[in-house]
């Protein structure tokens, strides 16, 4: 049975979690190890840490919506989707990967770790960004 990722990308700006966009992510089972132990054989950038208290009303309507099919839930934050991001760039160098980092989309025209490594460069009021996800089969 295959196993799908879902991923909600929620901004912070002015101390409120909003929800920026629902991205797809093609399936790739390394990556999803990678980001949480699910699949494949890499080490987790964090464990499964379930959807976060604060999560937004639509990313916890998406959750709800899954219901049983929805397994693994957790989130990654900015730094660790930094890591994420050379964890891929590494993949891409040893020709041993799917997925480019851009499958998840642009941050405001610029790349989610592009504002992990310069968050004076984003819109004024955008202080984080997470991304909140879930795996179905």
């Amino acid at each position: 049975m295959a196993c799908d990722i879902h991923i909600h990308q929620e901004v912070k700006i002015n101390g409120k979690w909003e929800h920026y966009r629902e991205t797809s992510f093609p399936r790739d089972y390394e990556a999803f190890a990678k980001m949480a132990g699910v699949r494949g054989a890499s080490k987790p950038i964090a464990e499964p840490r379930g959807l976060p208290e604060d999560a937004t009303t639509m990313t916890k309507f998406a959750a709800d919506y899954a219901a049983e099919d929805g397994h693994t839930h957790s989130w990654l934050g900015a730094a660790e989707i930094l890591q994420l991001e050379e964890w891929l760039n590494e993949r891409m160098r040893e020709n041993k990967w799917q997925v480019e980092m851009n499958g998840f989309g642009y941050l405001f025209g610029n790349s989610w770790s592009n504002f992990a490594r310069y968050p004076h460069m984003g819109p004024f009021g955008l202080e984080d960004f997470r991304f909140v996800f879930w795996f179905d089969n």
